[in-house]
């Protein structure tokens, strides 16, 4: 079997009714330690979400952590980007470099890997073998080369059913699903999803931010604006008041030159404060 049915594929295998008795299984001081360290490794990661980390060094000692779980396992974290048609880069810490930046950015689809596919179907995807299943038919000589056999991939869904990315399983030999998988995967998609709601809701806090300090700096100048205006228009009316009084003066049968000196002087030093004030909004001259 190549893809198995993503209802059955990572669940836990069915127990034999016989097999059932009154012992208790047996939790030796090793495992007893593993699980305690699992436990405190994922403690000192959701602490690392609510201390504002970086995603990805958050991602990686995610993947690193599930890893540690299964040494013969490589792990990814794979983003949905913000259109929603393409993957991103999240961590991969043990996967070839050149696997990684031929990832990056591809499409996702109804026949795009394991991991491209989860993303569009938003369910579980798992290909035992990646050189012989469909989905990896456009892809084949990239698993080869980089060594990958098997791929299990499960997206990674949001509080409200979107999907936000991919966490996938990777053997460099065909594997199938045992059961044992399926807490990892639990632990894995549930921390990568808080960690990415996280960061979508901190980016979307400082647009808002921004959005609002350009409101702000937007009504400031709006007052500004207005405060100078009222500043020329007192101006103006000022020089068209000493204006009128220069042509009354000038309307009479025998203008006396001398009483016009008071009024262009006043005309000139309104027009200088005028335009003293248009100075202060007017933007820098380029030489």
């Amino acid at each position: 079997m190549e893809e198995l049915d993503h209802n059955h594929a990572l669940a836990d295998p069915q127990e034999d009714p016989g097999e059932k008795t009154a012992r208790l299984p047996r939790i030796t001081p090793i495992a007893h330690k593993a699980e305690t360290d699992f436990r405190v490794g994922q403690s000192r990661i959701l602490q690392m979400v609510a201390a504002n980390a970086p995603l990805s060094e958050i991602l990686e000692r995610l993947v690193l952590l599930i890893e540690a779980q299964a040494p013969d396992m490589l792990c990814s974290v794979l983003l949905l980007s913000d259109d929603g048609d393409h993957i991103r880069h999240g961590a991969a810490p043990s996967l070839p470099e050149e696997y990684v930046r031929a990832v990056d950015g591809g499409p996702i689809g109804p026949k795009h890997g394991s991991c491209g596919t989860a993303m569009y179907r938003g369910e579980p995807v798992v290909v035992t073998d990646m050189l012989a299943n469909p989905l990896w038919e456009d892809y084949r000589e990239l698993a080869l080369a980089s060594g990958l056999r098997a791929c299990w991939s499960t997206p990674i869904m949001s509080g409200r059913g979107k999907v936000l990315g991919s966490f996938a399983m990777y053997y460099r030999e065909p594997r199938t699903p045992t059961g044992d998988e399926a807490s990892l995967t639990d632990v894995a998609t549930r921390i990568a999803g808080l960690a990415i709601e996280h960061q979508l809701a901190r980016e979307s806090l400082a647009r808002t931010q921004m959005e609002l300090a350009q409101a702000t700096q937007a009504a400031n100048t709006g007052e500004a604006a207005a405060s100078i205006a009222h500043e020329v228009h007192q101006q103006l009316e000022a020089i068209v008041r000493d204006a009128d009084e220069c042509l009354q003066l000038l309307n009479e049968d025998k203008p006396d030159i001398v009483l016009l000196r008071e009024p262009l002087k006043k005309i000139s030093s309104s027009g200088r404060q005028a335009l003293e004030t248009t100075a202060r909004i007017r933007p820098p001259t380029t030489k």
